[in-house]
């Protein structure tokens, strides 16, 4: 094994990234919205976070739960992994899709300046039955504003 590699293994193994999990919720499309944020370290919850957005379509809600996620975790630690279920943040996020909506443009410039602030970030969609707790969260905090 090279140098590299023994390098980037200890780095792994003792160096575990924050992973953040994201999720928006809308009760309808647009509907009263929520979002999800709930971050982990090497399995430890770190943070359970909810917060009612208002009125908001689906899309929207999943870039404010970005946004919101990176000023989290920035006071945590500068390395994240983002888990989303949502395709279109991770391929838009990667620079594989454009964004075609003004509000959204705006947003994501937003979270450009924000990722700025990160030495290492990532992007990894992961299937919606695996993003289940945070969508509570998100789902939780429109419950208990509309209750």
């Amino acid at each position: 094994m090279n140098l590299c590699k023994i390098n980037k293994l200890v780095h792994n193994v003792f160096f575990i990234l924050l992973t953040v999990h994201i999720d928006g919720a809308s009760r309808g499309n647009p509907g009263p919205s929520g979002i999800g944020v709930i971050i982990f370290r090497n399995n430890t919850l770190i943070l359970n976070y909810g917060e009612f957005i208002g009125f908001s379509t689906n899309l929207l809600s999943e870039y404010l739960a970005l946004k919101r996620a990176l000023q989290l975790a920035v006071i945590i630690d500068n390395e994240i992994r983002v888990h989303t279920d949502s395709m279109t943040i991770v391929r838009q996020r990667k620079s594989k899709e454009r964004i075609r909506k003004k509000e959204l443009k705006i947003l994501s410039r937003e979270i450009n300046n924000l990722e700025k602030k990160f030495k290492k970030i990532s992007y990894e969609y992961i299937p919606r039955k695996r993003n289940t707790s945070v969508d509570l969260v998100a789902k939780k905090a429109i419950d208990y504003h509309i209750n």
